[in-house]
């Protein structure tokens, strides 16, 4: 679940056909039949002949699967992915030169994600208990999640599958951390309305999630310098309409607690360095610039799926709320200190 392991090689004959034979495992397996850094996706099931007609120059892109239902769903939703992929850079690139505005630009790219979703969900449905809808779980869109099982609609697919995963392979080590995962997934939905987020891999771990990041001056803030005090971390983007609005207002809470302890760590994910060059250093907290953008590993952390969007966190780095669950901001950070 955490690696990659060689199982066979072959060198091609000037025919290009190949093949592999390998002990079927207790329980479904992921499997990669790769050429150079291009690949293709397969799950198994069961026993079968999987047969893999594909073009050499554009492995893993243009390809058929015959002989498998599950590796032929493995397929479209690994063609599905390309296709967000490619979208998105387009998307991505047209904001960056600023032809696209930011609230027109998220809309476009969630018009694409859902696009996707429609088509995994489909397929988890479907028969919950195949590799094929365990694959579709644990997709991402560059390294950011595409079904989370904090989310109140997403949790009710990880269930579907957890539960029927358990119920066929109980003794397998994917099954124990999803349904896990799925557990604690309810839990948290159950005691905190879905107030706190997490980072969510195969593998469910939790904790400190650290940011660190060039200021104006290029000398890197760590989020973790500010242990012991209470901090409103803040995924933002000077070129948005509201950030000057919303600037006003953490300029006064800035004011009115900074010297009890408070703090705002402000990240920016603007195209354009100048600009965000410009707008923060007139600001009195913690400014710093993530070039990386939507691509950006620190939005996957935190699972920000819209900007601009803050986190309160209390004076040992845990998240407490983040602003849509908060309707007195004065309030929590009184409290907090």
């Amino acid at each position: 679940m955490n690696k990659i392991e060689i199982i066979d090689s072959v060198k091609l004959n000037n025919k290009g056909t190949f093949h592999f034979k390998t002990k079927l495992p207790d329980a479904p397996e992921f499997y990669r039949l790769r050429i150079g850094d291009r690949y293709i996706q397969l799950g198994a099931d069961s026993s079968a002949t999987v047969v893999i007609n594909a073009d050499g120059k554009n492995f893993g892109s243009n390809y058929t699967v015959e002989g498998s239902r599950c590796c032929e769903l493995i397929r479209e939703l690994s063609v599905s992915q390309s296709g967000i992929l490619v979208s998105v850079d387009s998307l991505n690139n047209l904001y960056k030169s600023k032809q696209l505005a930011d609230s027109i630009f998220q809309r476009k790219v969630q018009k694409v994600l859902n696009g996707h979703r429609e088509k995994a969900i489909k397929i988890i449905l479907e028969n919950p208990k195949s590799p094929a809808a365990y694959f579709a779980l644990f997709q991402r869109l560059y390294d950011n999640i595409i079904f989370d099982p904090f989310n109140k609609e997403d949790s009710r697919y990880f269930s579907a599958v957890a539960t029927s995963w358990d119920a066929f392979y109980p003794k397998a080590d994917r099954s124990k951390n999803l349904v896990n995962l799925t557990l604690q997934g309810i839990k948290e939905l159950r005691k905190n309305n879905n107030k706190k987020e997490f980072v969510i891999n195969e593998q469910y771990n939790t904790g400190y999630f650290e940011i660190n990041l060039p200021d104006v001056y290029g000398k890197e803030v760590a989020l973790s310098s500010l242990k012991g005090k209470v901090v409103l971390l803040d995924f933002t983007a000077y070129q948005s309409e509201s950030s000057s609005s919303r600037n006003l207002r953490f300029r006064e809470l800035h004011n009115k607690f900074n010297r009890q302890g408070f703090e705002i760590y402000q990240v920016s994910f603007d195209a354009d360095d100048n600009l965000w060059k410009t707008g923060a250093s007139n600001l009195p907290w913690i400014c710093v610039h993530d070039r990386s953008g939507i691509q950006s590993k620190y939005l996957t952390t935190y699972n920000v799926r819209e900007i601009p969007t803050f986190f309160l966190m209390d004076k040992g780095g845990n998240i407490v709320a983040r602003d849509a669950m908060i309707s007195d901001l004065n309030k929590e950070i009184m409290k907090l200190l």
